[in-house]
């Protein structure tokens, strides 16, 4: 594509993003969506392609307000991503699609995912995850329970591999990245940080009787890609609960390899306006 700085302070990419079959089981009520860690992979293989200079493992102000639903005939999502070039060097990157309204000659523009990327620089210093002892559980939940009643995604998206530890302090548990064919990217597997917000989610059901959706979050920090077929852990602790959006931070490591990825500021929101209960098992206040 070339050097950014040859071709202007703001340029448009057209994508045409394969639907392949682990996509299918990615369902939110009653539409197939396109998860927002596909949405950061696909953003941050076209900024390097754009920007050599740009770290595209650290990113920042992420928001996913807006879906991407996947038609169910569709055979590849044609979509653009935006940039934006910032004082500092860095871009904004925005995922979006144009849909043409039948008979009318109107074009109606939808952002899907919005982030921030900035030029390389010195790596930061990670903060470990905290140490929880087994005695610090309050409610331990299976991975079969999970995806069967709480995260009833289909089976390429049910990674938790361990029983998630919860407490009013926190959520634990193992991933299992997949051997799912997958485009890749410089992100990593796109499976281990999806289920680990399907922890967060299960934290949201217990503590806060709500059933939470990643929104955005304020920085992702990428130290080493994830890889299929690898065994991480994440741990996450709740920062900031709300009536519909819960906080957190969360890491993604594994004890012998150290950090893979710390996301701050994780926000998990009730996007259904209360339509969708959890379970009464799992409240805290059943």
């Amino acid at each position: 594509m070339g050097n950014f700085s040859e071709i202007g302070a703001c340029v448009q990419v057209p994508l045409s993003i394969r639907v392949l079959p682990h996509l299918r089981d990615h369902v939110f009520g009653e539409n197939t969506v396109f998860p927002a860690v596909e949405s950061m992979q696909v953003l941050a293989e076209a900024a390097r392609g754009l920007h050599a200079d740009l770290d595209v493992k650290r990113l920042t102000q992420a928001v996913f307000e807006k879906f991407l639903v996947i038609d169910p005939q569709a055979k590849a999502i044609e979509a653009f991503a935006a940039f934006e070039k910032t004082g500092e060097g860095g871009l904004i990157a925005k995922l979006v699609t144009r849909m043409h309204l039948a008979g009318s000659g109107i074009t109606r523009v939808k952002e899907h995912a919005r982030l921030r990327f900035f030029p390389r620089c010195n790596k930061p210093l990670l903060p470990a995850p905290p140490v929880v002892g087994e005695s610090k559980t309050d409610m331990s939940v299976a991975p079969e329970k999970i995806y069967r009643e709480l995260v009833p995604f289909g089976s390429s998206y049910r990674n938790i591999s361990s029983p998630i530890r919860l407490d009013r302090t926190y959520a634990a548990a193992g991933i299992r990245a997949p051997e799912r064919p997958s485009p890749g990217g410089p992100l990593g597997s796109p499976f281990v940080l999806d289920a680990a917000f399907h922890a967060a989610c299960v934290w949201g059901q217990r503590y806060s009787g709500f059933i939470g959706f990643p929104v955005g979050f304020d920085t992702r920090i990428v130290a080493k890609p994830t890889r299929p077929g690898k065994n991480y852990m994440t741990h996450m602790v709740p920062v900031a609960r709300g009536v519909r959006e819960n906080l957190f931070d969360l890491w993604i490591y594994t004890p012998d390899c150290g950090i893979f990825e710390v996301v701050t500021g994780v926000r998990m929101r009730d996007v259904t306006g209360g339509r969708m209960k959890p379970p009464p098992w799992i409240r805290e206040n059943n």
